[in-house]
């Protein structure tokens, strides 16, 4: 668990370092392809147990040495200075809770150490954001007098932890500075720096701080949360500090377009032998690459090319273009004196992270044992309603705290179900695996529920706690009725309902018992529209609605949803910018909040921007015979020529930008700035790359959505563009970016530690994402742990999962052996604005053409069930 900027001493002498960072972590080395690897005991699991029902090779391990961690430990150090060895007690101070001392008992040679002890609960009169978060803090300070460190780039400083019982151990660090800017910053997200330590030993913590300000620092501040014990842990910690130093190293490359000195930018976990395989370098360099294969221990040259220098809006690049190698195997990718890690390229290339995003959710899982992670947890955490109360463990821990959330998890329920049905007979072994989680999930989307339309939509909780009812450690969370909550799991529970029909009729009619009654409650209580916020938007709501009535549907055959769907989806259009606006760089296809368009749909953080486009494509699915047939056709057409548009404005990268702003959406001075920065769409008008964003920062969850829309949409086109497009999304989050690392823990090389504060490292995790500084559009992933840019999430997880589905569908454009007969026959000019399509049905055509600024569609449907023949003009 040492991922998190840590490196392991043995002994106390400072000059002997661990290599093997977390030995004794039965997570940690190992193959990390999920196949032939070794339980906890060291037994080896075979490729069949693995895939299987077995849970005994999760956790899986992880292989630290492929981490940035570990390169950053082995960093050499240009120079240092001790800045504190204890021997003034007097510049160091207590903050808040627990006591100080110094002693000589444990400390690194040639210091004393400051001890910092506290119980691990107190009363909650300190907790900073009540219910369920910490019971406050018990740190350490040592002040300085405005001291310049400028000249220095990394501090180092050693930790020796004594929690008996815990399974993880966590602690932070935080830099004061008040100079020209001050730190931590007004989000208390700049300056502050988690890490993961191993207990009962000396731990060397190294942080680069290149760049935070530091022209005036005032203190350096150690500090241990109070988040309960874990089960059977103790009561009372401490920690040991010792041998505080600065340092200066090569620092890591934090913010940019760029591609990272000497990196080289390419998709760690490989490339299937028929899609595009590119990388990315900097401007400069050598003119020529080569591809490598390693083959029975050897290594042999495959291909050589000269570099494609290309010049765009982010700035100069340059391109290797290796896509016309498609035998399978281990390749690396030279150029100059650099030599990547080895990557496959091959059919299955994206199994691993699968498997890997499964174990992400196995190790999150609440009330119950995780081996290594913690003991059964949380039997004490409540929902209430109505003088009624529910215990709400179960389920997966959402986040780098403990929390629980309803949309996330029948989100991820259904993605898991909607994968399990996508994958090949082949694979049934990891469909099986896929349906098991899900039912982790569902069970707590269904344990939740009050009944009468009120369940836990979210709860807070940052702490371990007691297990007993009546102690003063029960968080107790107010139940919410909001439709977004009741249909989004109506999606999940229909989708159980079928899912699991064969193997447990009682758990599929008890699901779809409850899809009737969560529809019908949010239904009631969307009325009209619903309400705006930064986390929905009622265009999100009726989208949810629709996939709701389609799943409904599919699972009773009841005409009632599709018609309740038709209607939602009028509600969608009515969201969608479908006439080219008079701008100086016009886009449409893009969406409204709602019907009365005073907001342009964009998020800051928890994505849905897939939502209307999966919403009409399962419509279309389900009702191929309906007159709108063509407009919902249109609105997803418009809406993937919309995303391949913008995409344009991040290239070489192809990253899907966050969308369009409207200056005039917010008078706060800091959303201006923000837009500001973007690109000139308008006088009103700009193209953000990243979010407009304040303290929750990180794309990676709304990356990954506009993905799953452009993805689907690709299923439905046969459009191998728009599928390659959606691929590039998953090729940045795996090593394809600025920073040439991968973001899901585990997976590839080179992945920096993220914030897990509670649960630990965990091999397939995914960050909140890379995040931009202050008001900017550039790229910004410093060597800093904190939440919520590099905190674990169960959001961008569950969308990995989900953008898989289609491209593991047989109906994905591009793949062999595609079933027809779902989505029909489509065909799209270079622009998207003549269309031809017509559903896949015996008895139904339909054929929409798309064209002129004011988007006219003419739908002609002929030989109905009713044998009718129709033609009309549908205009917006």
């Amino acid at each position: 668990m040492s991922g998190m900027g840590v490196h392991e001493a043995a002994g106390s002498n400072p000059s002997v370092k661990d290599d093997k960072i977390g030995r004794d972590d039965k997570r940690d080395g190992g193959d990390r392809s999920g196949m032939g690897v070794k339980n906890g005991t060291g037994e080896k699991i075979s490729k069949g147990e693995k895939n299987g029902r077995s849970l005994r090779a999760f956790p899986l391990p992880i292989p630290e040495e492929k981490s940035a961690a570990c390169r950053r430990s082995r960093k050499p150090v240009l120079q240092s200075v001790a800045i504190d060895r204890m021997e003034d007690e007097s510049v160091w101070e207590l903050v808040e809770q627990g006591t100080m001392s110094f002693t000589d008992e444990r400390a690194r040679p040639g210091c004393r150490s400051v001890r910092l002890e506290s119980p691990t609960t107190s009363d909650k009169s300190y907790q900073t954001e009540a219910p369920g978060r910490p019971h406050g803090k018990a740190s350490v300070l040592r002040r300085f007098p405005g001291e310049d460190w400028s000249g220095y780039n990394r501090i180092r400083f050693w930790v020796y932890p004594t929690l008996p019982g815990f399974r993880v151990v966590s602690m932070s660090v935080v830099l004061h500075n008040e100079g020209e800017e001050r730190i931590p910053d007004a989000y208390l997200r700049e300056g502050i720096h988690y890490f993961l330590l191993k207990p009962d030993r000396w731990n060397e913590v190294v942080w680069e701080i290149a760049h935070l300000p530091r022209d005036r620092v005032t203190g350096l501040e150690f500090v241990y949360r109070l988040q309960g014990s874990d089960d059977g842990a103790a009561r009372h910690v401490r920690y040991d500090i010792s041998g505080l130093e600065l340092q200066i190293v090569e620092p890591d490359y934090a913010e940019g377009w760029p591609v990272a000195p000497g990196s080289v930018a390419y998709c760690h976990s490989g490339y299937e032998p028929g899609a595009a395989k590119t990388a990315l370098v900097g401007s400069q360099g050598p003119d020529r690459f080569r591809i490598v294969k390693e083959d029975g221990g050897e290594t042999v040259p495959v291909l050589e090319k000269p570099v494609e220098r290309r010049e765009t809006a982010l700035g100069s690049f340059g391109v290797l273009i290796f896509s016309e190698l498609r035998e399978p195997g281990s390749y690396r990718i030279e150029i100059g004196d650099t030599r990547t890690e080895p990557f496959p390229i091959g059919e299955r290339v994206w199994e691993s992270s699968l498997w890997k995003t499964l174990n992400f959710f196995y190790c999150l899982r609440c009330g119950t044992e995780v081996p290594g992670i913690h003991g059964v947890c949380h039997r004490d955490f409540l929902c209430e309603h109505d003088g009624k109360r529910i215990v709400i463990n179960g389920g997966w821990h959402d986040a780098g705290d403990l929390s629980q959330g309803l949309i996330n998890t029948a989100e991820a329920v259904h993605a898991m179900l909607d994968l399990a049905d996508a994958l090949p007979a082949s694979d049934g072994a990891l469909a099986e695996r896929l349906r098991e989680e899900a039912r982790w999930g569902l069970e707590w989307v269904l344990k939740t529920r009050f009944g009468d339309g009120y369940r836990t939509t979210w709860a807070t909780m940052d702490l371990w706690t007691d297990g007993i009812l009546g102690t003063a450690d029960d968080e107790v969370c107010e139940a919410g009725n909001d439709p977004h909550s009741n249909f989004t799991a109506a999606i999940a529970e229909a989708a159980a309902s079928r899912s699991f029909r064969s193997s447990d009729p009682i758990l599929a009619d008890r699901c779809l018992t409850a899809a009737r009654e969560d529809w019908a409650f949010a239904l009631k209580a969307f009325g009209d529209g619903g309400e705006e916020s930064e986390w929905t938007a009622p265009v999100i709501v009726a989208s949810a609605g629709i996939s709701a009535s389609v799943e409904l549907y599919r699972a009773t055959g009841e005409a009632e949803f599709l018609n309740r769907a038709a209607e939602l989806a009028g509600f969608v259009l009515g969201c969608q910018e479908r006439r080219m606006p008079e701008w100086d760089i016009p886009l449409r296809g893009f969406y409204y909040a709602s019907p009365e368009r005073r907001r342009l749909l964009h998020f800051p953080h928890r994505g849905h921007e897939q939502a209307p486009t999966v919403a009409l494509i399962g419509l279309m699915e389900a009702y191929p015979e309906h007159p709108g047939w063509g407009s919902w056709y249109a609105a997803v057409v418009l809406h993937s020529e919309y995303m391949n548009s913008i995409a344009a404005y991040a290239e070489p990268y192809g990253m899907l930008p966050a969308g369009v702003y409207d200056l005039e959406e917010s008078e706060s001075p800091e959303y201006r700035d923000q837009v500001l920065q973007g690109v000139r769409l308008s006088e009103r008008h700009y193209l953000r790359r990243f979010p407009v964003w304040y303290a929750m920062r990180g794309n990676t969850g709304t990356g990954l959505s506009q993905a799953k829309a452009v993805s689907a949409a690709a299923r439905l086109r046969r459009d191998e563009s728009l599928r390659a497009l959606a691929r590039l999304q998953l090729e940045w989050t795996v090593g394809r970016n600025p920073f040439a690392q991968s973001l899901m823990y585990g997976e590839g090389h080179n992945f920096s530690p993220q914030y897990s504060a509670t649960s630990g490292d965990i091999c397939g995790s995914l960050p909140v994402g890379i995040q931009t500084r202050k008001q900017y559009d550039v790229p910004y992933w410093p060597v800093q742990n904190c939440y919520n840019a590099t905190e674990v999430w169960v959001h961008p997880s569950s969308r990995w999962l989900s953008l898989m589905a289609d491209l593991y569908a047989p109906e994905a454009a591009g793949t062999e052996g595609r079933k027809t007969g779902k989505t029909g026959e489509a065909e799209t000019d270079a622009n998207g604005s003549n269309v031809k399509a017509a559903p896949a049905s015996p008895d139904i055509a339909i054929e929409a053409t798309i064209s002129g600024a004011e988007l006219e569609a003419e739908i002609r449907v002929v030989g109905s069930r009713e044998g009718c023949q129709t033609s009309v003009i549908m205009s917006p």
